[in-house]
């Protein structure tokens, strides 16, 4: 097989590079279309058109050819049931959808409608597989936010009093309930004469109407899987008249101005769980914490913010985020609620951020932060901002400086956020070139800590011996997080004491090699869903004349069904002369290796290692292969195709997708030319298979006791002031962070310190449990202890001046879980009976303060011991702002016990 490529076809290849490369540049356009793409196959074509440098293989190697366009691994197969005209179930019918939880870039790619026709025209689509596409839709309200709507909202459809009869229904989050009623009437063939009135479960036992039509999915925050009931309403509702579940006595419950029925039972202000919306969880951790900031509380309830309105701010959102939580919190501290549902605000903050619009799981520290930020402006006390000009230290003392950027910083932002949350960081930036020194204070509302851990991660791999009598091994690998695939080889040589230039790694999907490793590979590339192999070879890698065959498996219905049929088993990798071998030596080389998981006896061929290795030396030396010796593989090369040793299975040259062929290889005296890096299968046909090859041996392994143990982290404890004083510690930027220096002109990496200057009423800190790169995601739940009386922070804070540094816990937002699906909630310490009490979702139940320290503690809150009022000398009087006169000081009552009335006029 010759190697290289003729200049129409590299032609070819970057004209397919410049097309697509220009089309992926397209903006979203709301309506348009975009398609699904198997990330696997897209970077396999990146790889062969030569876009970048992008696993194994190269452009001038025909095995990298991507074949047809499979998007299979991106889809599954479900059953949904579906009404009967006759008012029955119809039986379940099979259909492929999109698997749950896909990663853009990880699992898939999206490419416009243009560049989708141009890949389908050049590769093809795979047989019985229809395109996935999505449309671009705009999540934004009063801004534009668009993007391709991957997941669309399955929402189960019943028809009262049949409730227990569902169809299910796929929506886009931009549909509105006149949309889900014109589905409705026509699954349930209801006439456009004939009222319908639409409700969704509010609890686990109350309904709420679905009153607004041109209301969107995604403001209602209606969850996937949700079920709307709908009742023909001509002739009046009984839905109405009960506002309870079929069995639930009405007696229990009473009907509220805002449409959600709650229990009449009285609670105490502020005990009040926050129903979960849908992945949720992570605002209520929030908003449980900033319900019970005893200054925050005392704000909002005693209706200060309408005073302070920004209602043209072009930073803010109109006022609405303020309202939206001031309305929340005086539901929260009514008493007249056990739980309530945070649907308004949830939908305010839906429109002005729309990351949060839909009903994935977020950050709570970021919410906390767009929450922080969003209050701020709308509540910023200044109308016109003016223009300032920042200026450097220029060898000015820190108390001159941190003054002057404090008042231009409060000349810009003046707000209660500010009052409250904001506190000054001195950065110090030192060139190493030339000892340049840029001095500046930033404003700031929480403090991120890092954990002082060590930066390790582990991997799994399963190392396949040269040897074909020994079983594989599981391995479990520590790694520097930021290292190379050289420092999982080397990890791995220590432990199974095979040199670490005979070790190749690789990641296998779906029985092919999605990509052999290079040393210098990032580890961050490897995700732990990835199944990494580690095969043992020969010779090291890149021994001249040797090629580093990789096989795969390959059931085909008959031999003259070329290219297509599924792959099974695992691939491996092999050692084999790029010259001299005939087609029957190939093939015993490759049984050799298959030994172990073949059924059948054959034909003695001694010692597989002896004869790899003999195959080996003899390139080496240069001299003829010769391997009808002793002990070797039996001659082959007076044998034709038909009086040859029968075959189990049938062997083409491919690409590294395995779906192209590029020579089929056939028995013969000719010897065969490889490239360095080739691919091929070993075809089977599915009686061979059966009969001949054992899957259970193939796919046994063993465990080293590696595996076995988990990462051990420097410290199982960490200290609060462990985390400070990393923070406040010198470190040096990295290459991707360089600082630019204006004495060298160039970027340069600068050391960077942080320091306190000063800090604010409320002090939020954010532990920083997550990390983050392109292809790696990792929590840390080390143990940090704080302290929930007496934090002091004066040791950390360099402003001489500052006073009153001691605080107390208030409140903790915690995470449990990892990332791929955690769960949020709080602990808070009510400002009423100074009592703590846990808050997870709806349900609330008192704790105590020694739980609260756990290793879930992910956003702390302290208040300030020794605070005062003084923020309170910026706020602006209530007094002629007010909506109505019934709405004053509830605060100072020590309760808010909202009538029905006061509700609606606010």
């Amino acid at each position: 097989m010759a190697e290289g490529s003729d200049a129409p076809e590299t032609l070819q290849k970057q004209t397919e590079r410049t097309k697509i490369e220009q089309l992926l540049d397209l903006p979203l356009v709301k309506g348009e279309l975009w398609y699904l793409l198997d990330a696997h196959w897209f970077n396999q074509w990146k790889k062969y058109i030569n876009w970048s440098q992008w696993g194994v293989g190269s452009s001038d190697d025909p095995s990298s050819h991507p074949g047809c366009i499979d998007n299979s691994s991106l889809l599954e197969a479900v059953s949904s049931y579906s009404p009967s005209t006759g008012g029955g179930i119809q039986p379940p019918s099979n259909s492929l959808e999109l698997k749950a939880n896909l990663t853009e870039d990880m699992d898939y790619v999206l490419v416009p409608k243009p560049a989708w026709d141009l890949l389908v025209e050049w590769y093809s689509l795979a047989a019985n597989q229809e395109p996935i596409v999505r449309k671009v839709v705009d999540h934004g309200m009063l801004s534009s936010y668009l993007r391709v709507e991957i997941y669309l909202t399955e929402l189960k459809l019943a028809k009262w009093p049949h409730i227990e009869k569902i169809a299910r229904k796929k929506f886009s989050k931009t549909d509105t309930i006149e949309d889900v009623e014109k589905v409705f009437r026509e699954t349930f063939e209801i006439a456009e004469n004939r009222n319908v009135h639409l409700w969704i479960r509010s609890g686990s036992r109350l309904y709420e109407e679905l009153i607004q039509k041109n209301q969107p999915i995604q403001e209602l925050s209606l969850l996937s899987s949700q079920t709307i009931i709908g009742e023909d309403g001509t002739y009046g509702t009984k839905i109405a008249d009960s506002r309870v579940a079929p069995g639930v006595s009405t007696s229990s419950s009473r009907s509220s101005s805002d449409g959600i029925s709650s229990s009449s039972r009285s609670v105490q202000p502020g005990l009040c769980g926050l129903n979960n919306l849908g992945n949720t969880c992570f605002m209520n951790s929030v908003l449980q914490c900033m319900s019970n900031t005893p200054p925050v509380a005392q704000y909002f309830l005693e209706e200060r913010h309408w005073a302070e309105l920004n209602r043209d701010n072009p930073l803010g959102n109109h006022g609405e985020i303020a309202k939206a939580f001031a309305d929340l919190l005086k539901t929260m501290w009514s008493g007249n609620h056990h739980s309530f549902p945070p649907r308004a605000f949830k939908v305010q903050v839906g429109r002005f951020a729309p990351q949060f619009s839909g009903y994935q799981q977020h950050d709570s520290q970021e919410l906390l932060t767009f929450l922080l930020d969003g209050l701020h402006e709308d509540l910023n006390r200044i109308m016109k901002k003016p223009y300032i000009e920042l200026k450097d230290a220029e060898g000015r003392s820190d108390e001159e400086v941190a003054q002057e950027a404090w008042e231009t910083y409060r000349k810009r932002n003046d707000s209660v956020i500010v009052d409250l949350f904001h506190s000054l960081l001195k950065s110090t930036l030192v060139c190493p070139e030339c000892g340049k020194v840029s001095v500046t204070f930033d404003p700031t509302c929480y403090l991120s800590l890092p954990l002082p851990v060590k930066k390790e991660r582990s991997i799994d791999v399963y190392l396949v011996r040269l040897d074909p009598e020994q079983k594989t091994v599981r391995f479990r690998v520590i790694v520097p997080k930021l290292g190379t695939v050289q420092d999982l080889i080397e990890g791995l040589s220590k432990l199974c004491d095979v040199p670490a230039d005979n070790l190749i790694a690789a990641d296998v999907h779906q029985h092919r090699f999605h990509q052999i490793f290079t040393a210098k590979t990032n580890i961050s590339q490897i995700n732990e869903r990835d199944t990494i192999y580690v095969y043992e070879l020969a010779d090291r890698c890149g021994a001249p004349g040797i090629c580093c065959l990789s096989v795969y498996l390959k059931e085909v219905k008959s031999k003259n069904n070329y290219g297509y049929g599924s792959m099974f088993g695992v691939p491996f990798i092999l050692q084999v002369p790029q010259e001299g071998l005939t087609y029957d030596q190939l093939y015993q080389l490759i049984l050799n290796r298959m030994k172990r998981w073949i059924k059948v006896s054959q034909p003695e061929t001694g010692d597989s290692n002896s004869t790899q290795n003999q195959c080996i030396d003899n390139v080496r030396r240069e001299t003829e292969v010769d391997m009808e010796t002793e002990n070797d593989v039996p001659p082959s090369e007076t044998n034709s195709a038909d009086s040859g040793p029968s075959h189990l299975f049938a062997m083409d040259l491919v690409n590294s997708s395995g779906n192209s062929s590029i020579n089929k290889l056939k028995s013969s005296s000719k010897t065969i030319t490889l490239a360095a890096k080739s691919f091929i299968t070993c075809e089977w046909d599915p009686y061979e298979k059966e009969d001949s090859y054992d899957a259970e041996a193939a796919e046994d392994y063993d465990e080293d006791s590696s595996f076995q143990q988990r990462l051990a982290v420097k410290k199982q404890v960490l200290q609060l002031n462990e985390c400070l004083e990393l923070f406040t510690s010198t470190e040096r930027l990295g290459a991707d962070d360089a600082w630019y220096c204006p004495n060298c002109k160039k970027h340069q990496r600068a050391t960077k310190k942080f320091d306190l200057w000063s800090l604010p009423e409320v002090l939020v800190i954010h532990l920083k449990r997550f990390s983050y790169t392109r292809s790696f995601r990792d929590k840390l739940d080390t143990l940090v202890e704080f302290p929930a009386k007496g934090l002091n922070m004066a040791p950390y804070i360099i402003d001489p001046n500052q006073t009153d540094a001691v605080y107390d816990l208030i409140g903790v937002a915690n995470h449990y879980g990892g990332l791929g699906g955690g769960h949020y909630t709080a602990y808070a310490k009510n400002k009423d009976d100074s009592r703590w009490y846990y808050f997870d979702d709806s349900s609330v139940s008192e704790s105590q303060e020694e739980s609260v320290c756990s290793k879930a503690a992910y956003v702390l809150f302290y208040l300030r011991r020794n605070g005062n009022s003084r923020w309170l000398e910026n706020v602006k009087s209530p007094s002629n702002a007010m909506p109505s006169p019934s709405h004053q000081s509830r605060f100072k009552r020590g309760s808010v016990n909202d009538s029905e009335e006061e509700m609606d006029s606010s």
